[in-house]
């Protein structure tokens, strides 16, 4: 993972691994299945060095560990099962004190949280000092003497480590409650009663360096008022690092599972085919179909042959181009659609921009340059035809080069080179020794012309008037 591009995390160095299951919503009239969609996600790190007042540490290289358990479908007040919650967002207050609104461990009897259901989970932070993960991925954790509130770590884990803590926002709003005998909600793993939430982590802060990275010294540095629970702008080992455009802009680059999850509309089976359990061993009717183990695809559209990414390159402004040529814009933008564009009018320069317009050329104009490429959070607009992928931003443009298009250099006469681009004052002429003009004018003829009349130097203008005057062997002024 830190040899990732980029992270959707804030602290552009947090390369980790934050996951649970998506949320649907059921429908029992066609037995379909609907994404609820996530409103944001946060990750708290909260520094909790218990009674003994240990020291907090950071999470060790290569740390994995899962909290909740997927096959969970009642609750037994073990730490484990109080480590996944639900918060009903209602902020008017209209509901405080009912208990069917209080925060609880499954899902709520009712579908009236206005402002969507908060899911939590939290992580054990009681290391066993040795093991970076295990065959539950659990055993190597333990939970403090006070479960999920913290406390003293056990002997068999001794390791008192920062503890984590998810908040997944759905917008549940908008979805009809299934009264009755029908669930309303489940997670990807056909859980229908909240219980059976869980959670990963993968650790992909920097290497430890003698003991310390940014995140320890954020936690040494920061208490959960000043960085680490709460406002990251306010903890300085965090600030060099703090890159919301950055976070927007990344993309997945591996290949990911070819299965439809219903991104863009109903499914009528869970991904995986999972069935819908509403309790212990307990399926809600025939809810699976047959589908055939899902491959793996590219979500980065591929390019043709010779065709390369160059950077991010700035338009010379909001009402200049610096591609010119063959252009055209459309709905099903993606980077691939561009470059294949261009490639079909044998243009070198490939040029993709707004999520959705497509610009080529031979050469860059109006003073835009690919020398000086701005950061890739600059160009973090996703394509209109494939949102895994980003097209360009505003007024900035994804720049795809294939150096076999460019046009070949001039054929000039031995001992002549091109010397650069050069004014001319307006009279006389720099070069005023001999001057003729031609309507089929070429660097090569300018400069046959020339050294065929002895002349050592020679300059093109206007597209087809050549002068020329002896200075130094061999310049040829272009």
């Amino acid at each position: 993972m830190r040899a990732s591009r980029c992270t959707t995390a804030a602290v552009t160095e947090d390369k980790s691994n934050y996951w649970i299951p998506q949320l649907y919503h059921y429908d029992p009239t066609d037995a379909s299945y609907t994404m609820v969609p996530v409103d944001y996600m946060n990750a708290y790190y909260l520094p909790r060095p218990g009674n003994k007042d240990k020291k907090v540490f950071a999470f060790p290289d290569g740390l994995r560990m899962l909290s909740g358990q997927p096959d969970r479908r009642d609750f037994d007040g073990s730490a484990g099962d109080k480590a996944i919650t639900y918060v009903c967002l209602e902020f008017s207050g209209a509901h405080r004190g009912n208990p069917d609104w209080d925060q609880r461990n499954s899902f709520f009897p009712h579908n009236e949280c206005p402002q969507g259901i908060r899911a939590q989970v939290n992580f054990p932070n009681c290391w066993d000092g040795v093991n970076l993960d295990s065959d539950d991925h659990r055993s190597h954790m333990a939970w403090p003497s006070g479960g999920v509130d913290g406390g003293d770590c056990p002997a068999s884990h001794p390791v008192h480590l920062v503890s984590l803590f998810y908040e997944f926002i759905f917008k549940v709003q908008g979805f009809k409650f299934n009264n009755g005998s029908n669930p309303t909600w489940a997670w990807a793993n056909g859980d229908t009663t909240g219980y059976g939430l869980h959670a990963d982590f993968v650790n992909g802060w920097p290497s430890l360096v003698n003991g310390t990275n940014i995140l320890q010294q954020a936690i040494d540095q920061c208490n959960q008022n000043n960085g680490v629970g709460g406002n990251l702008q306010d903890c300085p080992p965090f600030v060099p690092y703090l890159d919301n455009n950055a976070a927007y802009a990344c993309q997945p680059e591996n290949p990911i599972v070819n299965e439809n999850i219903g991104n863009f509309g109903k499914i009528f089976s869970l991904p995986g085919n999972n069935p819908l359990y509403t309790g212990p061993g307990m399926v809600v009717g025939n809810n699976t179909v047959d589908t055939p183990e899902p491959e793996m695809m590219n979500v980065t559209s591929p390019l043709p042959t010779g065709w390369s990414r160059t950077g991010c390159v700035a338009e010379p402004s909001n009402a200049l181009r610096g591609l010119l040529g063959a252009s055209f814009t459309s709905n099903n933008m993606t980077r691939s659609a561009c470059v294949n564009f261009c490639n079909s009018k044998n243009l070198p320069l490939a040029g993709v921009e707004y999520g959705q317009e497509c610009r080529c050329d031979s050469v860059l104009r109006n003073g835009a340059s690919n020398t000086t490429l701005l950061a890739d959070s600059r160009c973090g607009y996703s394509c209109a035809g494939n949102s895994y992928e980003n097209c360009g931003g505003s007024s900035t443009f994804d720049l795809f080069t294939n150096p076999s298009l460019f046009p070949a250099g001039p054929s000039l006469p031995a001992g002549w080179v091109a010397a650069g681009c050069r004014s001319d004052p307006a009279n006389p002429r720099a070069l005023n020794g001999y001057m003729f003009s031609s309507g089929s004018m070429t660097n090569e003829l300018c400069a046959t012309t020339c050294a065929q009349r002895n002349f050592t130097m020679a300059g093109v203008e206007y597209a087809r008037e050549v002068s020329k005057h002896h200075l130094r062997s061999g310049d040829a002024l272009t």
